[in-house]
């Protein structure tokens, strides 16, 4: 039983259990298909949390990572001929590296201007993607092979839903270690107040910027998932609505949660698949778009903690009303 209080045993068994899913049901290609995506963005809405949630820095650029990560898994894989789990880990490397260089320039601002300096960083990064057609195909796209380890192809979805639960899992147990040494208190002291964690003798910078390229690389290892998984890509998809989906995806599941990150990415993923089999709502465009944004707008008013801590938000009402009750009794007592 002690053993099963750890989080890595947790991770693990509750990764089997997911994995299992679509062979005990027989999901239909269509449905695997979308699990698979829940599967990968909440591998980027995990490293995107770390920064907003933990760091309580705001990226609206995320999306150029993933892009750049599923870009050079396609080059590595289809031109150079390299293996697939070398490509996956220089698709978390260089975009790593990439966003240490960006992070030196646009983390020495803060709020708003980091936002919108972020914003430009992946408007810049995907007219990149557009104009150098040698890499990434420009328009035309580019293409990638099936995810191979040792001889083994990853055709089939379920397959796929398979090794994408087995990166999600390993990425969830590092960012539980890695949010629980003193990097991750580090965050959240610097989170939850600056000038305290600066009195503290916490590198502000620093600390910054390690958030930052811890989650640039989550971002290119999903990338490169989503890249072999579709086994397309072209400069379309890695835009700002994605990166806003991101965003909505950690505020909606919660912040500062490793669960919250998974809850929001199969909320944004699933529900508007859902909502697109009623009739009248199935008909409007961009319905994903709207959801997200009305979701915010509702979580951030009545569930500001997520969706993930809904039951303890309920709990805690209920105890304070308890209270409330119990202390007027007590009042009205002679």
């Amino acid at each position: 039983m002690g053993l099963l209080k750890k989080k890595q045993v947790q991770y693990i068994l509750i990764g089997l259990v997911l994995a299992l899913l679509p062979f005990i049901f027989g999901f239909k290609r269509a449905t695997v298909t979308m699990l698979d995506t829940v599967v990968i963005y909440a591998i980027a809405a995990l490293g995107f949390n770390i920064l907003l949630g933990y760091s309580g820095q705001i990226s609206l650029g995320h999306a150029a990572f993933m892009g750049i990560g599923a870009y050079l898994s396609a080059f590595i894989t289809m031109e150079l001929q390299l293996p697939f789990l070398l490509a996956i880990l220089l698709s978390g490397v260089v975009p790593m590296l990439i966003g240490l260089l960006l992070g030196l320039v646009a983390l020495r601002l803060e709020g708003h201007y980091l936002a919108i300096a972020t914003l430009g960083l992946g408007v810049t990064i995907q007219h990149i993607f557009k104009e150098w057609t040698g890499f990434t195909g420009g328009f035309s796209g580019a293409k990638a092979p099936y995810a191979s380890i040792f001889g083994y192809a990853f055709k089939s979805r379920e397959s796929f839903f398979v090794l994408a639960i087995a990166v999600l899992v390993l990425l969830s147990i590092f960012a539980y270690h890695f949010l629980t040494s003193k990097a991750g208190r580090a965050l959240v002291a610097m989170r939850n107040s600056e000038h305290a964690a600066k009195a503290m003798g916490v590198s502000l910078f620093k600390y910054k910027l390690i958030a930052f390229a811890v989650s640039a690389f989550y971002a290119g290892v999903a990338g490169s998932l989503y890249m072999h998984l579709i086994r397309y890509s072209d400069p379309n998809t890695w835009g700002i609505e994605l990166s806003l989906n991101l965003l909505g995806m950690v505020v909606i599941g919660g912040l500062a949660t490793i669960g919250g990150s998974i809850l929001g990415a199969a909320f944004i993923v699933i529900i508007p698949e859902l909502l697109k089999e009623i009739p009248v709502l199935g008909e409007i465009r961009s319905l994903s778009t709207i959801l997200t944004g009305v979701a915010l707008i509702l979580v951030i008013r009545f569930m500001p903690y997520g969706l993930v801590r809904v039951g303890k938000q309920i709990q805690s009402k209920r105890q304070d009303r308890k209270n409330k009750s119990s202390l007027k009794q007590q009042i009205s007592k002679p």
